[in-house]
């Protein structure tokens, strides 16, 4: 019994002190947690030596008022030895001292245990920084998960210089200035309705008008509208970057695709076709780059290492300055037309137009336009127009065309016109028959080669399918389109 009670006696001693050695560790954790979260990050940076550099800088910029505030921050702070090499020019000069802290600054606060795969951060600069668990851009984590009263503290062996946009680095860029000045050539002025006050609408015009000092002038980009805006921070890019060179070479390669009315017109065409596929979304490491890549054009291109005469980092993805670019002209740059039956630019037909939704044997459901028992027809002939876009090149034509209207053959042609007018000028296939459809026979769901048509001029080409029975035939015919193809070839 009393072996038991001193074992007891023994036991609780232990246990006492146990608890007493846990609550001194809680203590000095609760205790050191309250004195970080007790201070702002303005005070906790300008109370660490090591940090008095960066301080003078906030001090200077104004900065360390704003990170003694109460809104969340997050502070990349390099030490006084990797601000030993901070470039004089920045040092100096006001605005760029600015953007230089700024860029070690984001709203809210983020820890390392959210970084376990890269962070793309919006810095108060306005510039994209990459943060990982154990960087911060090009510099590394020296110490970190400091929380602090209004926001998160890191410190760092590097520094964050403001990295350029792809925008801000193609126009600066020496080597690149006929892609940059072309580029820049595709502004023009339009007027900013967004925060317009409309009043009524013209009666003449039918335009909305607005309160005067509602509307502005603003400065657009076609380029940036229809391929990719590259002063955006907002979306990762790769972008690819002719030289001076390589931008020349591939312009004179193209014109023969883009002739026009004139020199000029065949010019810009091509220097617009030269640089329109150049960007890709996502950011795509040299070391790993895919055999083709996509652009957001969806034009296929092929990037060489070995033509990359420079990359650079941006802040909204990567560039390369290459020397040459690879692609197939006749299939990728210069692309299959198809003309789809259904979206006509205009109509002429004796009887009522049908648009049916079909099943190939294959199962897939495609919409077709068909007009049924024509059994005359005046000058000019029933026919269906379209309205379309081609290179100068020539194409070879075909045409997918259901005859499930007639049990006979009935004969159709494709023609093809500058102008809008069927009596314009006309070139294209003969007439060809149409056979009646036979489930039995998968030929009769396919597409047929009707021959070849060379466009003289890039720009827009009316095609016409044509019925064929003149107006003193009484022989019934019709009119009955999938699609037609034009694929160009040499």
């Amino acid at each position: 019994m009393n072996c038991i009670k001193r074992n007891f006696a023994i036991a609780t001693l232990i246990l006492a002190g146990m608890f007493s050695s846990c609550k001194d560790a809680w203590q000095d954790h609760n205790e050191l947690k309250l004195q970080t979260l007790d201070k702002t990050i303005a005070t906790q940076i300008s109370e660490d030596a090591d940090l008095s550099v960066f301080n003078s800088y906030l001090v200077k910029t104004g900065y360390d008022k704003i990170l003694a505030g109460s809104k969340t921050y997050t502070v990349w702070a390099p030490t006084n030895t990797a601000l030993a090499n901070l470039d004089a020019s920045v040092v100096n000069d006001e605005e760029k001292l600015k953007a230089f802290v700024s860029n070690h600054i984001a709203n809210q606060a983020y820890f390392t245990q959210q970084a376990n795969k890269p962070l793309t951060l919006r810095a108060l600069s306005g510039k994209n920084v990459i943060f990982t668990a154990t960087s911060f851009e090009d510099a590394n984590l020296v110490k970190t998960e400091l929380s602090l009263k209004n926001g998160a503290l890191h410190i760092v062996d590097g520094t964050a210089l403001p990295k350029p946009n792809a925008w801000e680095f193609l126009q600066a860029n020496s080597n690149t200035q006929k892609q940059a000045s072309y580029i820049a050539s595709l502004d023009f002025t339009e007027i900013d309705t967004t925060q317009g006050v409309p009043l009524f609408k013209d009666p003449i015009t039918g335009q909305t008008v607005f309160q005067e000092g509602t509307t502005f002038p603003v400065t657009r980009n076609r380029y940036f509208r229809q391929v990719a805006d590259l002063s955006s921070e907002d979306s990762t890019v790769t972008v690819i970057i002719l030289n001076d060179n390589a931008f020349d070479t591939e312009v004179n390669k193209l014109k023969p695709y883009y002739q026009g009315l004139s020199a000029d017109s065949t010019e810009a065409d091509a220097k617009f076709s030269a640089v329109k596929d150049l960007v890709i979304r996502g950011r795509f490491d040299l070391a790993n780059l895919p055999d083709s890549l996509r652009a957001v054009t969806g034009v296929q291109v092929h990037l060489d290492k070995s033509a990359v005469v420079e990359t650079k980092q941006l802040s909204n993805g990567v560039a390369y300055v290459v020397n040459a670019i690879g692609y197939k002209v006749l299939e990728n740059k210069i692309p299959t037309v198809i003309i789809q039956g259904e979206l006509t630019d205009s109509i002429r037909s004796q009887s009522a137009v049908v648009y049916k939704k079909q099943k190939s044997p294959d199962g897939f459901l495609f919409d077709e336009i068909q007009s049924t028992s024509i059994t005359s027809s005046p000058s000019p002939l029933y026919h269906y127009r379209y309205k379309t876009k081609v290179n100068s090149v020539k194409y070879a034509v075909y045409w997918r065309s259901i005859n499930d209207i007639l049990t006979t053959p009935f004969s159709m042609a494709v023609k093809f016109s500058v102008g809008k007018k069927l009596n314009d000028t006309l070139l294209g296939t003969d007439y060809k028959e149409v056979l009646p459809f036979d489930p039995s026979i998968p030929e009769t769901y396919r597409e047929t080669y009707l021959g070849e048509y060379t466009a003289e001029r890039y720009g827009t080409l009316y095609s016409f399918l044509i019925q064929s029975t003149g107006a003193t035939s009484t022989a019934p015919t019709a009119l009955s389109l999938d699609y037609i193809k034009l694929v160009p070839i040499n």
